[in-house]
């Protein structure tokens, strides 16, 4: 230990020990005293309980031509579709109605028929199926900041030979109440299907993910909006799949530095099963890998069960009459959720992940009328349908008990889309927040 150029102090034989404990206790008194207590030292930070949210805010974020919003709840019932512009529309939901509050848009041309939830903000995002190609597939992204404070976001891109080029979408920052809008043909330019990872590493934001496709080969285009996907895990549930489609292919990525080996199991009116058409899939690290699965559908009601050592997220495209729909990852549904569907008619899918259970299903059409409620069995390991007649506008579910998904599919003359059903937002946990280093 130096003192002064040209000095040095001799530390008495036998001492080293002795100061050294001394030093690492009055280190660790004073962080501990300062509230910066080392993570090597004492106890692990913990969580509080969850605590309710004083509101929900959905951001309608448009994106695609004539698109209009709805939203509503329980209590209040539907309010009048309105028509979203250029700038997203954003929907709040106080505490009294949070709970059973619901919000989403839709827009259609004779072609086809698209469906989003309105997003809710939040940190991590995730979105298969994209197109970075100018003229036969483009997803275009929509960042929003509805909440006080700027937002600081980047954003990723996957494609089937690795990590696409993007120069530019990192430390993206968003003021309160404004948007960006993300090209990804301009700004990503990819060929082959890709994925996108948008992490905000300061704020919460609102995304969503409008795609423009030509599905066959005559270049007839239709517009869909890409659901949020579930963050990478080990095991992935997709719902919202159409019962008969014309194709259908399952998007992997695997944002891990290690090969992801996926297999597949179908959650069907008669149990679940691994299906013989479908061969286990390896996914190269940082990477997407599309298969076909069109074999896996027999036009009953399913879910699809997506593993993989190595954590991996997904989504299904498929094309019905012309039209596509894409499955969303869903996580299970407790207590009670409600949802809006768009117009025409089709199904809900319920499919439980362990024991039977049963549910208590309730339509309402736009004016707030019952057009049907009942209890409906969810059978141990499998898929039941619940049939969604013409009118229909929202939904209420009421679980009692047990591990189920849910997920709709809806037609009308102009086309087809399908929807994962995300459990209600009604608590948040406040982890105890201490200084860092």
């Amino acid at each position: 230990m130096t003192t002064a150029p040209g000095r040095r102090v001799q530390i008495p034989a036998g001492r080293p020990a002795v100061l050294g404990l001394m030093v690492v206790a009055l280190t660790a008194a004073m962080l501990t005293l300062a509230g910066t207590t080392p993570r090597s030292l004492g106890a692990a930070p913990t969580d509080t309980s969850r605590v309710a949210l004083a509101q929900r805010t959905f951001s309608c974020t448009g994106g695609i031509p004539g698109a209009t919003a709805t939203s509503g709840n329980l209590v209040g019932g539907l309010a009048a579709a309105s028509t979203l512009g250029s700038s997203p529309r954003t929907i709040v939901a106080d505490r009294n109605v949070a709970g059973a509050a619901f919000a989403g848009q839709v827009a259609s041309n004779p072609r086809w028929l698209a469906w989003l939830p309105c997003p809710e903000p939040r940190a991590s995002w995730w979105f298969v199926g994209a197109g970075g190609a100018a003229v036969t597939h483009d997803t275009v992204l929509t960042l929003t900041n509805p909440r006080p404070g700027a937002a600081v976001v980047d954003v990723d891109v996957f494609g089937p030979t690795g990590v696409v080029a993007s120069p530019g979408l990192h430390g993206l920052t968003l003021a309160t109440g404004t948007s960006q809008v993300l090209d990804l043909a301009k700004l990503a330019p990819t060929i082959g299907t890709a994925a996108v990872r948008v992490v905000a590493k300061r704020g919460l934001v609102a995304v969503s993910a409008a795609d423009r496709l030509s599905p066959g080969l005559l270049g007839k285009q239709v517009r869909e909006w890409l659901p949020p996907q579930s963050l990478p895990a080990t095991s992935i549930t997709l719902a919202g799949l159409p019962p008969s489609p014309g194709s259908s292919n399952l998007i992997l990525v695997n944002p891990g530095s290690s090969e992801a080996v996926v297999h597949l199991e179908v959650i069907s009116s008669s149990g679940t099963f691994v299906p013989t058409s479908y061969t286990p899939v390896t996914v190269a690290p940082y990477s997407t890998a599309t298969v076909g699965i069109t074999k896996v559908f027999d036009g009953t009601p399913m879910s699809l069960l997506v593993t993989s050592p190595q954590p991996v997220t997904a989504t299904v495209r498929s094309v019905v009459g012309g039209d596509v729909t894409y499955a969303t990852g869903v996580a299970t549904i407790q207590g009670s959720t409600a949802f809006a569907v768009p117009p025409g008619t089709g199904q809900l899918v319920l499919s439980s992940l362990g024991a039977g259970t049963t549910y208590q299903v309730t339509v309402y059409n736009a004016a707030g009328a019952r057009l049907s409620s009942g209890t409906v069995t969810v059978p141990a390991r499998g898929s039941v349908a619940v049939p969604l007649r013409a009118k229909s506008a929202y939904v209420s579910l009421v679980a009692h008990g047990g591990s189920v998904v849910a997920g709709f599919e809806m037609s009308s003359g102009k086309g087809v889309t399908a929807a994962g059903v995300t459990p209600s937002i009604t608590s948040t946990r406040l982890p105890s927040v201490r200084q860092g280093w």
